[in-house]
């Protein structure tokens, strides 16, 4: 498969890495921990694959999953699988979510984590050529003092560790962006990114278009993750065009998902026609299955994705990307 622009690297800007985790690299973790038998009720039959479901099952096999992830060599050893995925993906430049939020809650420690993380990202760069950075997040309905203890251990791990940013994603019913202003004002002052995942479900209705007001208006969000929710509505399409946030879009995980039922059903051109800043992304890409060349290849195929637009899309994740925001 051809890159859909010549001579263009691809950026990914909405992976999260727990959801990069191969099928053989959890095998080899569950005969770790001593859990075998999870890695069976993940995988196919044959263990090349994972059970695909509805959301509720994805829920449960993500937690499954973060189960066996427990140590900074676990961690390490999903970053640079992640790496060559990116090298075979043609993916020169990759922000990737980490949950750090997931870590606290099960009492990992997060700067040994980013540390083996950094490790990781250097050694990947020098053997492939592929730069990973890293944007930890936090837990929405676990609240805003669970929040900033995410933002906290983030921080301390600092540019060093090659954190450029900060997300927040989980339950948006749960955990209404505005609650945590506050803390995504001190993000932006201290000159990290913020993306925010809002709007994902477009089932939501207004409480999803509401989602990614507050994430925009509130927290001051220069990326959406997903966005879903904002393309019926002509005055939010404004307001993202009008202030260039970036809305990445995950249109084969959204129908992995059933937050969409098909991928023509995907609001790509609705994005597009309205001038918002968007960028095409995997998002949890070995859960699903999927690569960025196979979006930009299903876009093409499913969504009617010119290749000047295809371009368009690349070059706007090249300028939407959180390390361009960071200071020294």
């Amino acid at each position: 498969m051809t890159k859909p622009a010549a001579g263009l690297p691809l950026v990914e800007l909405h992976t999260h890495l727990e959801g990069s985790l191969m099928p053989q690299r959890l095998i080899d973790l569950c005969e770790r921990h001593g859990r075998p038998g999870l890695a069976a009720r993940c995988l196919t039959p044959d263990g090349s694959a994972y059970r695909q479901g509805d959301f509720a099952a994805f829920l449960e096999l993500y937690r499954d999953i973060t189960s066996v992830i427990r140590t900074p060599a676990d961690f390490h050893a999903l970053a640079l699988d992640l790496g060559r995925q990116f090298l075979d993906d043609g993916v020169g430049f990759a922000e990737v979510s980490v949950s750090v939020g997931v870590m606290l809650k099960r009492e990992i420690a997060p700067g040994p984590v980013f540390a083996a993380l950094a490790e990781a990202a250097a050694e990947t760069a020098e053997t492939s050529g592929v730069t990973m950075r890293w944007i930890p997040d936090a837990v929405r309905q676990w609240g805003v003092d669970e929040g900033w203890r995410a933002w906290e251990a983030a921080h301390a791990a600092g540019r060093a560790c090659g954190v450029v940013g900060f997300g927040l994603g989980g339950d948006e019913a749960h955990g209404p962006a505005a609650d945590f202003a506050t803390l995504f004002a001190v993000v932006k002052a201290e000159g990290y990114g913020v993306t925010i995942h809002a709007g994902e479900v477009p089932a939501m209705g207004e409480a999803g278009r509401e989602s990614v007001r507050q994430a925009v208006i509130d927290c001051g969000a220069r990326r959406i993750g997903h966005g879903l929710a904002a393309a019926g509505d002509p005055g939010l399409l404004a307001l993202l065009a009008d202030r260039g946030v970036c809305v990445e879009l995950c249109p084969r995980s959204n129908v992995a998902t059933g937050g969409i039922a098909r991928l023509e059903d995907h609001p790509l051109r609705a994005f597009l026609d309205a001038g918002v800043p968007c960028c095409l992304n995997t998002d949890d890409r070995t859960l699903f299955g999927l690569d960025l060349q196979g979006e930009y290849a299903a876009a093409r195929e499913s969504l009617g994705l010119a290749g000047e637009e295809a371009e368009g899309m690349i070059n706007c994740a090249l300028k939407a990307r959180s390390d361009l925001e960071t200071t020294d």
